[in-house]
């Protein structure tokens, strides 16, 4: 084998060891009070961030400064869950004082959506199973 080739053998066997640097990286935070009902339910996540401390930071902040979620709840936020090319999504009860809240990560932005979905109706309680709504969904690395 020639110099060349095996240099060029040699360099593309390093590149694919060494990890990606444009890898996308995303997070989720939540914040869980005993009472959903009562304190609500914050959430935080983020996508297609540069790496897995990056992406917890972030999800971690956006939690923690959720708009709509009440002080208990921004207070115990926690990453959950961090993850690569996969999809992550919220579904809630928009009515204040109702306990119907899910979030899952999948592979699509449809397997995540109906799980959770399906949390969301597990927890809204008799009477409010139908109002569970996606209120966000995206996908990391697209």
């Amino acid at each position: 084998m020639n110099r060349r080739r095996c240099i060029g053998i040699s360099a593309v066997l390093l590149l694919t060891a060494l990890p990606r640097l444009a890898a996308a990286d995303g997070a989720i935070a939540v914040g869980v009070p005993s009472s959903v009902k009562q304190d609500g339910y914050a959430y935080g996540r983020i996508t297609d961030s540069p790496s897995e401390v990056v992406a917890s930071e972030h999800a971690l902040t956006n939690c923690r400064s959720a708009k709509d979620a009440t002080p208990v709840a921004r207070d115990l936020c926690l990453v959950v869950m961090t993850f690569q090319h996969q999809c992550v999504a919220l579904a809630l009860d928009p009515q204040a004082g109702t306990p119907g809240a899910g979030w899952a990560v999948a592979p699509s932005k449809d397997a995540a959506e109906t799980q959770a979905m399906a949390q969301c109706v597990a927890t809204a309680g008799p009477g409010r199973r139908e109002s569970c709504q996606i209120s966000d969904s995206a996908c990391d690395g697209d």
